[in-house]
């Protein structure tokens, strides 16, 4: 775990500028990857646990993640909802410490699987990707305008 304050990513401080005048990492051409045009079908191994977290997965970020370069980190981090929700059901039957251990293990991995794909905050803030933001009484009236008109 990462002590202290998240790292300013290095495209804001290109944006600006870097007062601290530490070298940044050279500017690279950035390739684009191939966008899913729909939802790909679920492997047929997969659970129902593991089925909604693709299909979230997929539904959530298809603009942004790539069936020829993010199935496979996807992939995993289904395998893994499946296997948490075994391990909790374990958990829940038997309350044993060792099947506490298994369950925080499998949870903290699900949870790093999500993030490694830009599904917490703070990595969807240093993606570049989204920021959730809150809409103001003026931006539902005017939305709401719109929609009428």
């Amino acid at each position: 775990m990462t002590k202290g304050r998240p790292p300013k990513p290095t495209e804001l401080k290109r944006v600006t500028g870097n007062p601290g005048q530490r070298k940044l990492p050279e500017l690279h051409a950035v390739t684009a990857l191939p966008m899913a045009e729909n939802i790909p079908a679920p492997p047929p191994d997969l659970g129902v646990d593991g089925r909604q977290v693709w299909d979230s997965c997929w539904s959530m970020a298809i603009t942004r993640l790539s069936p020829d370069s993010d199935q496979q980190a996807i992939l995993n981090v289904c395998r893994l909802a499946d296997d948490l929700a075994v391990a909790r059901r374990r958990y829940h039957a038997t309350s044993e410490a060792v099947d506490a251990r298994a369950l925080a293990s499998l949870n903290k991995s699900f949870t790093d699987g999500l993030t490694s794909l830009g599904f917490d905050p703070v990595s969807r803030s240093r993606l570049g990707v989204a920021e959730v933001k809150r809409v103001s009484a003026l931006d539902q009236l005017i939305a709401k305008r719109q929609q009428e008109s």
